[in-house]
């Protein structure tokens, strides 16, 4: 469902097609202007990379930065001694703390609070950094910023998981005013995380249907990088 709040907030490769799926994005909080949540989806399956990831790989710490409805953490939490997630939606945080306290160990550390990709301070190193549909509501100068603060997040060894939409296909109309600076493909992402190894990459176009009817279709990224 698309959401409207007030907040304080490559070169192209060869693109893939993609039937229609249905997308969920969080947004966070620009330090220059005032904008709007859009956070379209508030349940969902995992992305399939992320979901293949947590059957082949297990991990003791994860964060998701922007975690939205928490779809993409919780299939981490049957290995993870640390699951910590923030959001600067309200609702997206207490239902990604419900879903996280419902799937997660006994033991585990739980922590998910309201927070800004560019100013929150999270308990890293962790094994595993998320970051799905957020940088492409920042501009250009934000997202060095926000690349600069994930990298240090990730231990030595971990892995950045990330994905934005990019102009290889217009930004929606009726989004354009909270995607004014979108990348134009995963080029700023590689040189940004250059000299870290590439485990998955994909770039491909899908159509999505939000609530009420509304359709867009999109230009993403995805990538997966290890940290060296």
């Amino acid at each position: 469902m698309d959401r409207v709040r007030q907040q304080l907030v490559h070169p192209g490769q060869q693109l893939e097609t993609n039937p229609s799926v249905t997308a969920t994005a969080s947004i966070i909080r620009s330090t220059e202007q005032v904008g709007q949540i859009w956070n379209p989806s508030k349940a969902g399956t995992p992305s399939v990379e992320l979901a293949e990831l947590s059957r082949t790989e297990r991990f003791h710490s994860v964060l998701d930065a922007g975690c939205g409805w928490g779809r993409n953490i919780a299939v981490f939490a049957a290995g993870a001694q640390r699951l910590h997630a923030f959001d600067i939606d309200p609702e997206g945080v207490q239902a990604t703390k419900e879903c996280l306290e419902e799937v997660a160990r006994p033991d585990a550390e739980v922590q998910v609070w309201d927070g800004d990709l560019l100013v929150t301070e999270p308990n890293p190193p962790y094994e595993l950094v998320i970051c799905y549909g957020v940088t492409h509501f920042l501009t250009r100068r934000e997202r060095t910023l926000a690349y600069d603060r994930l990298q240090s997040w990730v231990q030595p060894g971990g892995l950045l998981a990330i994905a934005a939409f990019n102009t290889l296909v217009p930004i929606p109309e009726d989004l354009q005013a909270v995607m004014p600076d979108p990348p134009a493909g995963s080029t700023e992402v590689r040189e940004a995380f250059a000299g870290w190894s590439m485990v998955f990459a994909r770039s491909h176009v899908y159509d999505d249907e939000h609530e009420g009817g509304i359709r867009h279709t999109h230009s993403i990224d995805r990538l997966v990088l290890r940290k060296p």
